[in-house]
């Protein structure tokens, strides 16, 4: 059975940045979700309440995934973080905008709507960070 696990953890350590950016974003989806959807079940009702809660939640287990692990930085910094965030900020008002469009004028389901925006948002995300938060210094030589 270790040797099993073991295998798998090396597998998943070969994955493409891509591929393990897809595998965290999937993660940090399904962990975004519950958080809002607890939100709105256990403390209110409010969508963009629990928007705001879950994109906090999703912000940090992104961050601590996708530094160490999907664009493997050495160190955790200021100036990472900021972009980040930034990349994340914007993604949350493209989020706040599709869901109170399906939400507000279309009428459609609080949960479903957050399902449907989680597709928008990711190719923000994805766009955002590997071109931004985490571009690393050899992308900025191969670009040249």
């Amino acid at each position: 059975m270790r040797k099993y696990v073991q295998q798998k953890a090396d597998d998943l350590a070969k994955m493409s940045q891509s591929v393990r950016f897809i595998f965290v974003g999937i993660l940090n989806t399904i962990v975004g979700f519950f958080a809002y959807a607890a939100y709105i079940f256990v403390l209110n009702d409010s969508y963009i309440q629990a928007l705001i809660f879950s994109h906090i939640v999703g912000v940090i287990h992104s961050y601590l995934w996708n530094n160490k692990w999907t664009f493997q930085q050495k160190s955790y910094n200021g100036k990472s973080i900021v972009k980040f965030v930034s990349v994340y900020i914007v993604t949350f008002f493209v989020n706040l905008l599709v869901l109170s469009i399906l939400v507000d004028t279309i009428e459609i389901n609080k949960l479903i709507s957050q399902g449907l925006a989680l597709f928008i948002t990711t190719i923000f995300s994805f766009v955002g960070h590997k071109y931004w938060s985490f571009k690393s210094t050899t992308d900025e030589i191969e670009e040249c």
